[in-house]
């Protein structure tokens, strides 16, 4: 499973690599594009990271001009939201990923790629579960 995700993950990469982003910052940014204002601790819990790494992965996102993160107000959590800077970085990053899944896909064959998507969610789930 490991190997498997090492391989994958550094296709993504490299695929990626020509817009300066990882396939985790993508992941990110996908998570905050698909819910604005997103509280980090929630963010934390949807990529299934520790906050303490997540952290240390939003600090260059914020650097880059990719994402804001709001300041509390009393009795809030920080959120985060993407700037038009991290929309326009989403639109051109999704192009160069599904070009490369549809790559893998096609190469894995469809069916079985649905049937491994599910498991691997399944196995996510069960995974969280354990970890509470």
């Amino acid at each position: 499973m490991r190997k498997a995700t090492r391989a994958l993950s550094r296709l993504y990469d490299d695929t990626l690599a020509p817009l300066g982003v990882t396939v985790a910052q993508f992941g990110i940014l996908k998570a905050i594009w698909r819910e604005p204002d997103l509280a980090l601790s929630r963010l934390a819990d949807e990529m299934v990271m520790d906050r303490t790494s997540l952290y240390r992965m939003l600090t260059p996102m914020t650097s880059a001009g990719w994402i804001a993160i709001a300041s509390p107000t009393k009795g809030r959590a920080k959120t985060v939201t993407l700037t038009a800077e991290g929309e326009s970085l989403l639109i051109k990053a999704r192009q160069l990923w599904d070009d490369a899944q549809t790559r893998v896909v096609g190469t894995y064959g469809a069916d079985r790629w649905q049937v491994l998507e599910s498991a691997i969610s399944e196995l996510t789930r069960l995974s969280v579960g354990l970890n509470a």
